[in-house]
């Protein structure tokens, strides 16, 4: 009698476990790893998201930073993690997406990782020198086509998303350009202004202490819509450029292991956290928006980049070790 007593109540036990939310059975804390160091804007957003889902589940979320090889380091440990369920990754285009298509080798790949979310988006933008003589995109663009000599860009380095961007301008522009690597922001900046380089793609985030200062100007964005830091920039889109309107991206993914349930719980949270007015300021400091949405939102953007940077990877045969 007393060995069924204990099975009907183990039973009952499995029963009510089973209709309580998963973030209340696993209890664990969950930790977002970000394959920065710590301080910069990723780092920021991720921090800012984890409290916000400490806040809004009652479940403890951390943030871990494992910088490195281009976000190589940061993938590799959480796609070989012996913790699915109590692990995410912040990835983008770098890490992830473009990694992918110019790396063999990899540690790790596409399949090892789940889409959570599709946290924000961040556009490029065509910066020129305050000295320059033209101040709209039609004027740069028939001054570079005229010559003499090709119009140096700064990049990253080969892979770089301003690496892949300078092609997808060139291919839209049809100008003749030629691409100058920095390792740093600060680098390209100071050669901009100096008349070393003619132009640099990047981040507005970069580069608007120095428009404002009267050192650089931004012909146009390649946003969907106008920033709200530069209001006065045009978009690509608006100077009948819309292939150009491409943005690079941060991105929450899972283990491939961790249940679907926990997924779509924590891409919800998200959800809510990106609604937040602090969450906005933050991203507009930064020259980011907000998405959120579905798991599926994500893949979406990871077809995406496939479709345009695969296409521009394969014409140029870049290929990286």
């Amino acid at each position: 009698m007393t060995t069924r007593r204990n099975m009907i109540a183990g039973i009952a036990c499995a029963i009510s476990l089973a209709s309580v939310p998963f973030t209340a059975v696993a209890a664990e804390p969950i930790t977002l790893v970000v394959p920065y160091s710590a301080g910069g804007p990723v780092d920021g957003l991720a921090r800012l998201i984890s409290e916000g889902l400490s806040r809004k589940t009652g479940r403890t979320y951390l943030v871990e930073n494992k910088p490195g090889a281009n976000g190589i380091i940061g993938a590799q440990y959480v796609a070989r993690t012996r913790a699915p369920q109590t692990t995410l990754f912040v990835g983008g285009t770098g890490p992830i997406s473009v990694n992918l298509m110019t790396r063999k080798g990899l540690p790790f790949k596409a399949e090892d990782f789940k889409p959570v979310s599709l946290v924000a988006l961040g556009p490029m933008a065509l910066t020129v020198p305050a000295s320059a003589e033209y101040d709209t995109l039609d004027d740069f663009v028939a001054t570079a086509q005229k010559g003499p000599n090709p119009y140096r860009f700064g990049t990253f380095g080969p892979g770089s998303l301003s690496q892949l961007y300078g092609a997808l301008l060139n291919r839209e522009l049809d100008f003749p350009m030629t691409e100058v690597a920095y390792k740093t922001t600060a680098d390209e900046i100071k050669d901009m202004i100096g008349g070393q380089i003619d132009f640099s793609v990047s981040s507005p985030f970069g580069v608007i202490g120095q428009i404002r200062a009267g050192d650089l100007k931004m012909l146009a964005v390649a946003s969907a819509e106008r920033i709200p830091q530069l209001p006065e920039v045009p978009t690509f889109a608006e100077l009948g450029h819309p292939a150009l309107t491409n943005s690079f991206w941060t991105g929450i993914f899972a283990p491939v292991e961790m249940d679907d349930a926990l997924v779509q719980e924590v891409s919800a949270a998200i959800d809510d956290v990106l609604k937040e007015q602090r969450t906005i300021d933050f991203l507009a400091n930064i020259a980011q928006f907000p998405v959120g949405g579905a798991p599926e939102e994500l893949q979406k953007q990871l077809d995406s980049d496939r479709q345009v940077w695969g296409t521009i990877i394969k014409e140029r045969g870049i290929e990286l070790k």
